[in-house]
């Protein structure tokens, strides 16, 4: 046995076993917690004993509001997918392969929505959509048109919806019609087929598992969307499975077990969905990138140029203008009633009353301290958890390391609601860690768990292990060789992957809205009770506070990868 093969023998049975527990915790034990919830009687507890079997509870769900819940979900989910696709993959088409001119602008302006939230862009479009008092709608009643615009709709939730998840299929169809050969085009043009038929029978087909991968990513994310049917389908009693579950949790008397159930049933709902998109893949070749070099052919637009970039800029406009221009007006008017449009544009009607006083508010530091200590957390411990996971599967490849991924990539299909009421029942009476911001952060490490993951795993798996086994037959310990060799080539990867977390965490309000306690409230949870509140100023001011505070750690951390990368070329 040589030198790297005795370094290789040490035993790896602790290593797998903190794995192992740390999977079990965040993984296996809150959804088998719900779903030992969903088919018993009493909630379970921990130390508590289990309740009777019953399926009354997934009776529950396939009748009255829960039924109507169901289907609007698959109606939201379906539709808003198609319409976020639908942009999305124009604007990267238009971004990617034509000769639009302002590219960079078109660019930036398709995934602007990303630097906010769902949150914020619900309450955005509820003050300009709302039937009575929506700005746009004064706005038309004062020209003398017809006010029809109505957020409070499915239709309204399907458009809110599809224009804030857009930027997710723009960036997965961009990367793909970027990286396709456009020789397979060109040679369809040589032939005679017209531009419709190339992208029909050609361009379309090439970008199919981008287009799937877009499409399932979009549909489970917004079937687990929280605050969008919340603020706008709450006023006129359309639920969602989402919203049902906080319904029958919030409500008194609560009916925690029929929560379960609807969180399970939602569970296989998003499961379904990966599972569909992986059997439509299955067996087909996309393959269009080889050794052979290529440059990438634009589409000349002609006089459809400036046309394409309008198509851009009216999409900016309606997913970041708009609503940032309603959430001014709501934080800086004298009052919330609007009598007709020349008050939304009187400096009179506006002051800095409402917003100096939500800035200073000691309530306002506090949950904002929070929100950063949550985000610190997250990215901190879960950037270690996830390095540790990781460089065992790749690295060490000890027991269970072909199962630790899957495992690892479970929460991808689970909702975030449906995490957060997992955790509920797992640490609900563990009091050291329940009623703290450590039951917060663990839950959004075990949301963020297969995005992290994955990050980490494609940053390691870049570097060969060859590196690190020269050290090691050079009398290196395996921990020294990946301390002084793979760490620092990876670091910037692991880096970013931390900043990513932390904004993620920024904006996740569905994990924490069963998990929060008053002393542990975070920007998210303030900002969604202060709009239960009905308070419009206040929570236009918080909005705006939160978008800024996105803002600035999205610009950071794109400012201190940007350094990283120029010193590590």
């Amino acid at each position: 046995m040589n030198i790297l093969q005795r370094r290789r023998s040490w035993s790896t049975a602790p290593v797998a076993s903190l794995i192992g527990i740390i999977l079990l915790l965040l993984v296996v034990v809150p959804m088998g917690t719900l779903l030992v919830a969903a088919f018993t009687d009493t909630p379970p507890r921990p130390g508590a004993p289990l309740g009777n079997l019953t399926l009354d509870n997934l009776t529950a769900i396939f009748t009255g509001a829960s039924r109507s819940a169901f289907i609007n979900t698959l109606i939201i989910g379906v539709c808003a997918s198609l319409l976020a696709l639908a942009i999305g993959s124009s604007l990267a088409w238009i971004a990617a392969r034509t000769d639009v001119p302002l590219r960079g602008v078109v660019q930036v302006a398709a995934i602007m929505p990303m630097f906010t939230s769902s949150l914020v862009g619900a309450l955005a479009w509820s003050m300009l959509g709302s039937p009575r008092q929506g700005y746009l709608n004064v706005i038309l009643r004062s020209i003398g048109l017809p006010d029809f615009i109505n957020v409070y709709s499915l239709p309204g939730i399907i458009f809110v919806a599809g224009i804030y998840y857009s930027p997710y299929a723009f960036l997965l169809v961009n990367a793909a019609l970027t990286l396709m050969n456009p020789e397979l085009e060109e040679a369809a043009y040589v032939h005679g087929a017209r531009f419709r038929n190339v992208i029909g029978s050609v361009t379309l087909r090439l970008v199919m598992p981008a287009l799937l991968g877009a499409g399932t990513l979009i549909a489970v994310m917004i079937t687990e969307n929280f605050p969008i049917p919340q603020i706008l389908g709450s006023p006129y009693g359309i639920q969602t499975m989402p919203t049902q579950i906080y319904r029958l949790m919030a409500n008194a008397p609560s009916r925690p077990n029929e929560a379960s159930a609807a969180g399970a049933g939602l569970l296989v709902l998003t499961g379904v969905m990966v599972y569909l998109q992986r059997r439509l893949l299955a067996g087909r070749e996309f393959t269009t990138v080889s050794g052979k070099g290529f440059t990438p052919r634009r589409q000349k637009l002609g006089a459809w140029r400036w046309p394409a970039f309008l198509l851009a800029a009216v999409y900016a406009v309606l997913a970041v203008g708009l609503p940032t221009w309603a959430l001014l007006q709501g934080a800086f008017r004298r009052s919330s009633f609007t009598r007709d449009a020349k008050v939304l544009f009187d400096p009179a009607s506006f002051t800095t009353r409402t917003f100096n006083e939500v800035l200073r508010s000691a309530h306002l530091r506090d949950v904002l301290l929070n929100s950063l200590m949550i985000g610190a957390g997250t990215a901190i411990i879960g950037g270690g958890v996830y390095l540790l996971i990781a460089y065992y599967v790749h690295r060490i490849k000890g027991p269970g390391h072909k199962v630790f991924p899957y495992i690892a990539m479970w929460p991808a299909a689970v909702p975030a609601l449906v995490i957060g009421l997992g955790y509920l029942w797992t640490w609900s009476r563990v009091t050291a860690i329940y009623g703290t911001l450590a039951i917060l952060i663990i839950g959004f490490i075990g949301h963020l768990l297969p995005q992290g993951f994955q990050s980490v795993s494609s940053s390691l798996t870049q570097v060969h292990s060859e590196l690190e086994e020269s050290a090691q037959v050079s009398g290196a310990s395996r921990l020294r060789a990946a301390w002084e060799i793979l760490v620092p080539l990876i670091r910037t990867g692991v880096v970013s992957t931390m900043l990513l977390l932390f904004i993620l965490s920024m904006r996740e309000i569905s994990v924490a809205i069963f998990l929060f306690t008053s002393k542990t409230e975070p920007l998210s949870i303030a900002t969604y009770n202060t709009w239960e509140t009905g308070r419009i100023a206040p929570v236009a001011a918080m909005s705006l506070i939160y978008v800024a505070v996105l803002v600035v750690l999205t610009l950071i951390s794109r400012r201190w990868f940007g350094m990283k990368t120029e010193r590590s070329t």
